[in-house]
């Protein structure tokens, strides 16, 4: 059987350099706008990526083209907000925790190849706890959760993952690549404050010197909640912060979307960051290739610490 061809040092590298320079050119506050600057801060992203694909394409079956994007990845910090909302567990006869067990577990496998440290941050949207660096496997963790309360998605968004890694981060060496996975709609704030906190941030960072492309945004539905699809097709089609984020189709269950993880898992790594996988929004089955109370404030997280 012949050994599937594996992406080249200098595609990688033509790769990374081409997302800086002519991409997502925001990121030249990070990496460098000289060709002496890129070659410098480029050089351990590029050798991760070398590893990284070779990995992809050997070990995890992987196409050509789709490891050669994800060597993006080297660049940017992932950090994760989940909806741990009763729903998710109750809803569906458990089918949405199944699910998410599997989108986390699937997103740290790809991720840890770009990034040995893992995943920057893991936080929940209600409950207390959270992960840094997260390199294993969910189940046992996501079981012992405790699920309650509401999806106040740009409060939490603010206070667990943006506050910390982003606004007012003098520090920020890396872009941030946030992956929000709901399975419903807003609750408990108003209507307009996701829009807000994600518009603040992008004007924040590229007020400090970061660039407007400092940060990115996922959005991911787990289930069958119309007023969750309803808010993906209302941030993807937003004329304001739209160009920032990025969402998995709605049209289907992002648990049927699974079985064909060579599209799904690009399309929530890479949808925000490379144009070909933020314009798909369709997705083909048939392509060849592969409500509760407001929450008590002793049951929230505070966000000031970890459960490591």
């Amino acid at each position: 059987m012949p050994t599937p061809p594996v992406p080249s040092s200098e595609e990688i590298c033509a790769k990374l350099k081409d997302l800086v320079m002519n991409g997502r050119t925001g990121l030249q506050n990070m990496y460098g706008r000289t060709e002496v600057e890129l070659n410098t801060n480029l050089e351990a992203p590029i050798r991760r990526g070398e590893e990284m694909a070779v990995k992809l394409v050997k070990e995890k079956g992987c196409g050509y083209e789709v490891a050669l994007d994800l060597t993006v990845l080297t660049l940017y910090d992932v950090a994760i907000l989940i909806d741990d909302s009763s729903s998710m567990v109750h809803e569906e006869g458990g089918k949405r925790k199944e699910t998410l067990i599997q989108y986390i577990d699937h997103i740290t496998e790809i991720y840890k190849l770009a990034n040995q440290s893992g995943i920057l941050a893991m936080r929940f949207m209600n409950r207390g706890g959270g992960k840094k660096d997260w390199t294993g496997q969910s189940r046992q963790y996501l079981e012992r959760h405790s699920y309650g309360g509401v999806t106040r998605i740009g409060t939490e968004l603010q206070r667990k993952i943006l506050k910390k890694f982003a606004m007012g981060n003098t520090n920020q060496s890396k872009p941030l690549l946030v992956l929000i996975v709901t399975d419903g709609p807003v609750e408990g704030e108003r209507k307009s404050h996701l829009q807000d906190v994600i518009r603040n941030c992008v004007h924040e960072r590229a007020g400090a010197g970061k660039g407007f492309e400092a940060v990115a945004f996922q959005f991911s539905r787990i289930g069958d909640d119309v007023g969750a699809a309803q808010l993906l097709r209302n941030l993807d089609q937003d004329p304001v912060i739209g160009e920032y984020i990025d969402v998995l189709p709605v049209e289907f269950d992002l648990e049927k979307q699974m079985e064909d993880k060579w599209f799904v898992l690009p399309k929530i790594l890479l949808g925000a960051i490379l144009p070909n996988w933020d314009a798909q929004d369709y997705y083909d089955f048939t392509r060849p290739d592969g409500l509760l109370p407001r929450a008590n404030d002793d049951d929230c997280d505070s966000g000031d610490y970890w459960a490591d």
